[in-house]
């Protein structure tokens, strides 16, 4: 163990003499406002400071709360998502939207519309569909557009359509309701040919252009289905048309034709061709297809420009949407916002131009691309709109949800009316003055009844007051959530990424709701991919990995909840559905079909005890990688409530379940079979292997801490020994990681490790935890040869896995550090979320890399800037460490400056010396603590609550 000393520190001194950054010029971030300690003496056997000069040796002392959130606000601030133009590009998707975003981790809002439309599609985290199988749904929305005509208007928006035939709910207002967008279908008619659709305009309009948008241009890879020819004709009194203008052998997304201007009330498209007829559904079934249609005034190709430049911003320092734009010709101004703990979206408008603006509010229930077995209604009562929805009904729970909307500090504010699921008023905001659209959100959750009621008189009980009470709340939950940690890196591309990636989970995740599914809460469409569900192979955990680290594990508790309401369903399928995971293999060990005990998790699960992708894909690991965040919330938090109540109990699931399930030798020896991969067999696999011998060391040590299931801690301690170490193979000469143990890997693939696939062979380092910084250096080696040859940076299953690891692993910091914002880079979503066809919220979970390249606990120890490059500055503030530290720290010029420790659990702390020269350490009143420094590590016994000051002498 190495000689150890003991130390006892010395009072600070707080004279003027130099203190650090004195002579080196003034530290900047973090690095300067956040160095909470103070250099001072402290006598060590063998060393002798000279005088009083140099025992009182100092620096400036802490910043205030405020100095810290001037520095973090303004880094905040500059952090946003900008968008110029009014395409609303991947707001309607089956994955997580591309727009600006906000949520208060149960009510979601996506930011959407088309030129002069603004739309705020509203979702809800509990609000699923169970019948016949659970997936999330979205409300409805609120659109906001202009009732005057101007140049650039769709006259054609809001229209009365009809049509020849319709199929389903694609009915043709659909095609006129402004709300088109990516992944958007509009009219669909039956099949057979020709077809119509329709639109009264209300009143006698000029039109100088027409717009047809195909189905292709909004689901990319349905050209076949685009219109090939139609005619563009026009009426007066609805019976006789006249056509204007034909187009034949269109191919094109998007059908844009200038025409003689003409007048009319009545226009239809006469569709002889409605598809290309290119393959064998679009000749045996053609059906027209048209997306939306906006007729403009002018002639002149090109989307017609606004009035005014269009600029939108997200802004995540306080959850905000800002938009400027148009409405009927005239410049307004919008901030929306949503209230931190009440289901309340507030929209304020302000015109900034000389004249006032009439506007036109609507609420609707619905999707853009709807599930027929949905029922969507609106109403009125009195000046309140509202609009409902429910999901399909069955045998299973039915959700409702509903919207109230009311305007506040209007002009000529008209009562409300009701068209089919939309609810709508007129009002006008006079010059230069403000108007307040406030909708409440009502329902989700099982079998709601009527949450419209509750909705309407939330929204009744708002005033000018209370919005102002609830934005000043909103304020303030940013500020705080902010304020739990942060980091300095000196890269802007970095900082962009992790505030952004800390925004999203902050949005979608909070204590006492839902947790976030696959795409967070922000659901657009009826159909999202994967059922837009929990995957429990590694997607629904993911995005936690880095809230732990980033003290905000309390971020967590909506997961871990949603899995313990799991529980009784995995139980019976260990017992009766283990089968289905592997028949040839299970049948042969488990003749009953199962094990007598513990829990079995399919990959896909919903909110409620609920199953929704019902497979195993031959994998046992669902509850291992489960098990991975309980353990997380624990060692962060030393909550021993959570332990005794929460995880212990889940662990000891777990671990039953493989108790039986191991196969053992002649030797003792344990081994296991599962598939690393979705539908791959092998032995030992990787990751299960590491995330097992997690779950066994986590068990001994919670018995030993509730004092119980002493007589059970022999068996896991023989497993936990017994079990083969993480395999390895040879690949180009060089020893790596293997999928598992090399040459049992079974099935159309056999190679031991899949470059360029996701790294699953290394996530018994992340998050099994059983390699970090600290460990054996012939095996880090080995982690980093495995990571080149993995080469796996751009693979997208491997964003929240990969970068975290290599950053445990210790690989060449400067190179990880440009491996990790080339993938930024390419994959930023302009709302700052790192985007792929079928991933969402989990991409939060890289966060963990950064934190973990400026401090880990390994082997129990705390290593400062353990992947970090030489040379460059970086500090961080309130990081949340194993034992349930809290640290804050500064690197300048080589040299680490200070620690500061929070201790929220008492404890011993152990932290890697990271001075040559003689230290302090004192409590927050600047009293010297003991220590003791043994194998380069410094400990020190803590109390709760209490704050430590670790720094060099001067």
């Amino acid at each position: 163990m190495g000689q150890e000393r003991t130390t006892r520190g010395v009072s600070r001194s707080f004279g003027r003499g130099r203190g650090r950054g004195q002579g080196r010029g003034r530290a900047r971030g973090y690095a300067g406002l956040l160095a909470l300690a103070v250099a001072v003496p402290l006598m060590v056997p063998g060393t002798a400071l000279a005088g009083d000069t140099a025992a009182r040796a100092a620096a400036a002392g802490p910043p205030t709360a405020a100095q810290q959130w001037d520095t973090m606000k303004a880094k905040l601030s500059a952090i946003k998502g900008v968008w110029t133009d009014q395409s609303y590009a991947g707001s309607i998707t089956n994955a997580m939207p591309n727009t600006a975003l906000l949520g208060n981790g149960d009510v979601g809002i996506t930011s959407g519309g088309s030129t002069g439309v603004k739309t705020f599609y509203v979702s809800k985290g509990d609000f699923w569909n169970a019948n016949p199988n659970p997936k999330p749904a979205p409300i409805g929305g609120v659109t906001i557009t202009s009732t005057a005509p101007q140049t650039s208007q769709n006259l054609a928006l809001g229209a009365r359509a009809t049509a020849s035939t319709t199929e389903g709910s694609f009915t043709p207002d659909r095609a006129v309701n402004g709300q088109w967008g990516g992944g958007y279908e509009g009219w669909v008619s039956q099949v057979g040919k020709p077809q119509w659709i329709s639109l009264d305009l209300g009143s006698v309009k000029t039109i100088g252009r027409y717009v047809v948008r195909n189905d292709n241009a909004a689901r990319p890879g349905n050209e076949a289905f685009n219109t090939k020819t139609l005619a563009f004709q026009t009426s007066n009194d609805g019976s006789t048309w006249n056509s204007v203008d034909t187009v034949q052998n269109n191919t094109a997304d998007v059908i844009d034709r200038t025409i003689s201007s003409v007048q009319a009330r009545y226009i239809r498209l006469n569709i002889t061709e409605p598809t290309q007829g290119t393959t064998g559904d679009s000749i045996q079934n053609p059906r027209a297809r048209i997306g939306q249609i906006e007729l403009y005034q002018q002639s002149g190709g090109g989307t017609p420009p606004p009035a005014q430049p269009f600029r939108e911003e997200q802004n995540i320092v306080d959850g905000t949407v800002g938009t400027s734009m148009s409405l009927g010709n005239a410049p307004v101004s919008m901030k929306t916002w949503l209230a931190a703990d009440k289901n309340v979206m507030v929209t304020s408008i302000t015109s900034t131009g000389s004249q006032p603006v009439q506007l036109q509010a609507s609420t609707f229930a619905g999707a853009t691309t709807p599930n027929s077995a949905y029922s969507n209604t609106a109403g009125t009562d009195g000046q309140v709109m509202w609009a409902e929805r429910a999901t399909a009904s069955g045998s299973k729970w039915v959700s409702r949800a509903a919207l109230a909307t009311t305007v506040l500090g209007g002009t000529a504010v008209q009562q409300p009316t009701v068209s089919g699921a939309t609810a709508k008023t007129v009002f006008t905001v006079p010059a230069g003055q403000t108007v307040t659209v406030v909708t409440t959100v009502g329902g989700g959750g099982q079998n709601p009844a009527a949450p419209h009621n509750d909705a309407v008189t939330q929204v009744r009980g708002q005033s000018t007051g209370s919005l102002a009470t609830l934005d000043t709340q909103r304020v303030d939950w940013w500020k705080t959530y902010w304020m739990q940690s942060g980091v300095e890196l000196g890269d802007a591309t970095l900082e962009k990424f992790y505030y952004a990636a800390q925004y999203f989970i902050g949005s979608a995740s909070r204590r006492g709701e839902l947790a976030p599914a696959l795409y967070g809460i922000w659901t657009t469409t009826d159909n999202p991919q994967f059922n837009g569900d929990f995957h429990l192979n590694y997607n629904a955990q993911a995005p936690f990995y880095g809230v732990y680290s980033s003290n905000r594990p309390e971020l967590s508790l909506p997961f871990h909840e949603t899995i313990l309401a799991y529980v009784p369903e995995a139980q019976r399928r260990a017992k009766q559905d283990l089968n289905r995971v592997k028949p040839d293999y299970i049948s042969g060990r488990f003749p009953s079909g199962g094990v007598p005990a513990g829990v079995l998790f399919p990959v896909g699960i919903g909110p409620y005890g609920s199953t929704t992708d019902d497979q195993y894909h031959q994998q046992v690991s669902n509850s291992l990688f489960t098990a991975s965040q309980f353990i997380d919330y624990y060692e962060y938090t030393q909550d021993v409530d959570f332990l005794r109540n929460k995880a212990y109990p889940f662990l000891n699931e777990v671990s039953l379940f493989f108790e039986s399930y191991l196969e053992r030798d002649a030797a003792g020896r344990y081994s296991l079979w599962s598939g690393p991969h979705e539908g791959t067999w092998g032995q030992n696999s990787s990751a299960d292997l590491g995330l097992l011998k997690r779950v066994l060391s986590a068990l001994i040590a919670g018995s030993q801490k509730l004092g119980v299931d002493a007589g059970r801690r022999t068996t896991w301690q023989n497993i936990l020994t017994n079990l083969p170490a993480q395999p390895t193979a040879v690949y180009n000469g060089k020893t790596v990681f293997s999928l598992a143990t090399a040459g049992t890997m079974q099935g159309s693939d056999t190679r031991d490790i899949h470059p360029g696939d996701n790294t699953i062979n290394l996530e018994f380092i992340q998050p099994a935890d059983q390699l970090g910084i600290n460990s054996d250096a012939a095996r880090l080696r080995t982690a980093v040869d495995t990571l080149d040859a993995m080469n796996s940076w751009g693979q997208e299953n491997s964003f929240p896995k990969v970068f975290n690891q290599a950053a445990r692993a210790g690989y060449p910091a400067q190179s990880l550090i440009d491996k990790f914002k080339s993938v930024i880079t390419s994959r930023m979503a302009p709302n700052l979320r790192i985007s792929d066809p079928h991933h969402g919220i989990e991409k939060s979970g890289a966060t963990e890399a950064v934190n973990s390249m400026l401090i880990q606990t390994d082997q129990q120890y705390i290593t400062l800037f353990p992947t970090w490059p030489a040379g460059k500055n970086a500090s961080f503030y309130q990081l949340r460490q194993k034992g349930a530290f809290v640290v804050s720290s500064a690197k300048q010029s080589d040299k680490v400056s200070y620690v500061d420790v929070i201790s929220k659990a008492g404890g011993t702390l152990k932290l890697k010396n990271p001075w040559t020269s003689t230290f302090t350490v004192t409590n927050a009143s600047g009293a010297a603590v003991p220590f003791t420094t043994a194998n380069g590590v410094i400990s020190v016994q803590t109390s709760v609550g209490q704050t430590y000051h670790i720094v060099p002498t001067a």
